[in-house]
């Protein structure tokens, strides 16, 4: 057998062998034996479990993506864990730091058409996300704007921006 693999004339006929009978099927007149469709009662009228007599509805890519979108109550299979947030007491008056995170889940790119998923929402270049405006995505990830500047989050990356807000005294009436 080993003296047959290393014959270079075998090998060729071998591979020719394989994209004839691969290719059968695609040439015209020669698309290979149908399958079988399991049988159902063709007297009541109905169809078996699970299947209609309407076509399936085709979506937009934008609809597509809304529906494979992660369900509310699930979460990021990918996601860091969450790190343990120390809160001190500020004094009265005093600015409060603030953290704002942008996490890239995803990013979808067919032609012109691009189309990301960031912290569970699908949106488009030039969306704008709390306080962060994606002004591009590319493959590999994309460009976002924020109050601090620009940063470019790859996919499975996390933006966060701090910001100082001068603390209220009062509490805010409902």
């Amino acid at each position: 057998m080993r003296k047959l693999l290393n014959n270079p004339v075998f090998v060729a006929a071998v591979a020719l062998v394989a994209v004839v009978l691969i290719g059968w099927k695609y040439l015209p007149g020669n698309r290979g034996t149908p399958v079988p469709y399991p049988a159902f009662e063709a007297g009541d009228g109905e169809f078996p479990v699970g299947e209609s007599a309407e076509p399936v509805p085709r979506l937009a890519v934008a609809e597509a993506l809304r529906a494979l979108g992660p369900a509310v109550a699930g979460r990021d299979p990918f996601a860091l864990p969450p790190k343990p947030v120390v809160e001190a007491e500020a004094p009265a008056g005093a600015p409060t730091e603030i953290v704002e995170r942008l996490r890239v889940s995803a990013i979808w790119v067919q032609g012109t058409a691009v189309f990301l998923l960031a912290n569970g929402r699908i949106c488009r270049p030039g969306d704008s996300i709390d306080r962060f405006t994606v002004e591009s995505a590319a493959i590999d990830g994309a460009w976002i704007s924020h109050p601090a500047g620009r940063s470019f989050v790859p996919v499975g990356g996390e933006c966060a921006v701090k910001s100082t807000v001068p603390s209220v005294s009062v509490p805010l009436s409902p």
